[in-house]
């Protein structure tokens, strides 16, 4: 059964400072706390499209995951997982920034469409992605840009 994720956030910085961090794709372990390490494939860097990063999420977690689409005026960028330890499948995903116009913030939103395998716990991992991968994620930045 398909399962779709939906987390916003507001964080407190101009658009272009959120962005310029969250546009890596290979960047990730510089603002999330779950993330070891990432390591982009065949020489790609973090803003080429169709490019493959290994993520290391732990000593035997990872995933490989692959940039679809990447747009800096629309401040969003979309990928998908090709494989790893999570028991997910048919997994896309993506991030969209939208300017506050009341102040210096930014609304963020990041999403995911996939399906739960393995007999593992569907609520389970529904709220470990929302919460411990997208809402981690925006903490993430939000933390890295207060203290700069």
């Amino acid at each position: 059964m398909p399962n779709t994720i939906y987390i916003s956030d507001v964080i407190n910085a101009p658009i272009d400072a959120v962005w310029s961090i969250m546009r890596d794709f290979n960047g990730m372990p510089a603002y999330h706390p779950g993330i070891i390490g990432s390591e982009m494939e065949a020489g790609a860097r973090g803003d080429t499209v169709g490019g493959v990063r290994r993520l290391a999420l732990g000593p035997d977690a990872y995933v490989r995951e692959q940039l679809l689409m990447l747009d800096d005026f629309n401040h969003a960028f979309t990928y998908k997982i090709i494989e790893g330890t999570l028991p997910v499948r048919h997994y896309v995903a993506g991030v969209r920034l939208s300017r506050v116009t009341a102040g210096e913030r930014t609304f963020a939103e990041w999403w995911a469409d996939f399906e739960v395998t393995g007999g593992a716990d569907r609520t389970h991992w529904i709220e470990h992605i929302g919460n411990n991968v997208f809402g981690a994620g925006f903490a993430g930045v939000a933390a890295k840009l207060s203290a700069a």
